[in-house]
């Protein structure tokens, strides 16, 4: 088997990220097959402490940012998130090196007969999924390089995910907010409730600022769980920042006073916006938190700020092009009308332009009307240009530009359409002026593909 067949093998599984997922079952979801299955493995989980982190938006910012203040403490650090931008292999890292294509090959053929075993008990335990074997790859891959910790991002909802089969030292409730209706719930009482699912006895919880309607559903499952909630308000500016203006159009970093313990710290975050300045919170408390359970690791403030300071996390508000005479091209993933809502505040604060033009390309399953009224309540928005990704869920331009007409004031708000991410940049290029700024969002397929135009390239000299 080579990397290409290993591939080929994972994706003959049922990928909820490809199809339509359907509501919670036993067969579709199921935590006992899981744990078979990692049984079979040998449970590798069982051997280092982990943290698990769910909700709804922010939490691979805030596993990155947590594995990364590890990693500055001198710990080596197994990191798990999902989806990928790029390449599967960045869904599984230790001290941010991706498993090699040869080490995801050799454990994918070592874990095919516990595969084939779980395929004859489906009767009892229900079909296992390509998630589902991802997950069970990444465990293992941590086990087998010995990692001191591993920070694990739940793919969906908390309860049914996969990643739920390990008990944390400390478990991590992110913001929530609507999405995944279908499977997740059509309140957000229900979120909460399969988000609070990753809750367990004993294991302390840290969680955002939830909605007044959240947070008394995840204070009762703590309570059912006899363990301890901890709400994290937003690190806070530690000075004013500076104006923006024509000369000075972006910043690049955040200058925070973050909460670690009884203390507050200064440091500096690459990662912009005011949802960041809560998921630095979060990834602060829990840090300082695990030191205190059994097999904790202990790590000093100077780590974490230093941890902190050298993240990376591509399409989160990533700045593609500054060039002097040209628009800014930014790229973020916001998916949902959350996102949307907190895109839209961080661009405003952020950024200097003129006008704004949004390449957007929005996947048929989401909040279509949600996300557009959001983004196109953007002062300074002069155009939206519909295209779509290669991702299979993703809306057909001319059925999200149906949408943006029945929403917005086509008088004042131009609108086009290309069919794919490359040829929207470039519209959007030859649309804007020196002092505008070009937004790709609407998922985070168009922001990875917009990413890699740039990374290779073809979006500055050859669009």
């Amino acid at each position: 088997m080579d990397y290409q067949q290993a591939l080929d093998y994972l994706s003959n599984f049922t990928n909820y990220e490809k199809v339509p997922m359907p509501p919670p079952s036993a067969n579709a979801f199921n935590l006992e097959r899981v744990w078979r299955f990692l049984e079979l493995l040998g449970n590798p989980q069982k051997g280092y402490p982990s943290i698990v982190i769910a909700g709804t938006k922010g939490k691979g910012s805030t596993a990155i940012l947590a594995a990364s203040a590890f990693q500055a403490g001198g710990y080596r650090v197994g990191l798990y998130t999902q989806p990928h931008l790029h390449s599967y292999r960045e869904r599984m890292r230790i001290n941010n090196e991706l498993i090699s294509r040869q080490e995801l090959t050799e454990l994918v053929e070592w874990l095919r007969p516990a595969v084939e075993t779980m395929l004859t008990e489906a009767d009892q335990w229900g079909t296992i999924t390509g998630y589902e074997i991802g997950t069970a790859l990444a465990l293992l891959f941590f086990a087998r390089r010995q990692v001191d910790i591993a920070v694990l991002e739940i793919g969906l909802g908390g309860r049914l995910d996969a990643v739920n089969a390990v008990t944390p030292l400390v478990s991590v409730i992110t913001s929530l907010s609507m999405d995944h209706m279908a499977v997740l719930g059509n309140t957000i009482e229900q979120i909460a409730a399969e988000k609070g699912g990753i809750i367990k006895p004993g294991v302390p919880v840290i969680t955002a600022p939830q909605w007044p309607a959240a947070l008394p559903v995840l204070e009762k499952i703590s309570r059912e769980q006899g363990t301890s909630l901890t709400v994290c308000e937003p690190a806070r500016p530690f000075e004013p920042s500076p104006v923006l203006n024509p000369a000075r159009r972006y910043r690049s970093a955040q200058h925070l006073a973050v909460k670690y313990g009884p203390e507050e710290i200064e440091v500096e975050l690459p990662l912009l916006g005011e949802h960041q300045r809560v998921n630095a919170a979060l990834a602060a408390a829990v840090v300082w938190t695990q030191q205190g359970q059994p097999g904790g690791l202990p790590l000093a403030a100077g780590d974490l700020a230093k941890g902190f300071a050298r993240v990376q996390w591509p399409a989160r508000l990533q700045l593609l092009e500054n060039r002097a005479g040209q628009p800014l091209v930014v790229a973020d993933g916001a998916h949902n009308a959350e996102s949307a809502r907190r895109l839209r505040e961080a661009l405003l604060e952020n950024f200097y332009f003129e006008k704004l033009w949004l390449v957007m390309g929005i996947y048929g399953d989401k909040d279509i009307p949600g996300i557009l009224k959001e983004l196109t309540a953007t002062p300074g928005l002069a155009g939206l240009i519909f295209t779509r990704s290669h991702s299979p869920r993703a809306a057909e331009p001319d059925f999200l530009v149906k949408a943006a007409r029945s929403i917005i004031d086509t008088g004042t708000v131009r609108i086009e359409q290309a069919p794919e991410v490359q040829a929207a940049l470039k519209l959007a290029q030859k649309l804007a002026g020196p002092l505008d700024l070009i937004g790709l969002t609407g998922s985070l397929s168009v922001a990875a593909e917009a990413e890699e135009l740039y990374t290779r390239g073809r979006a500055i000299s050859g669009l």
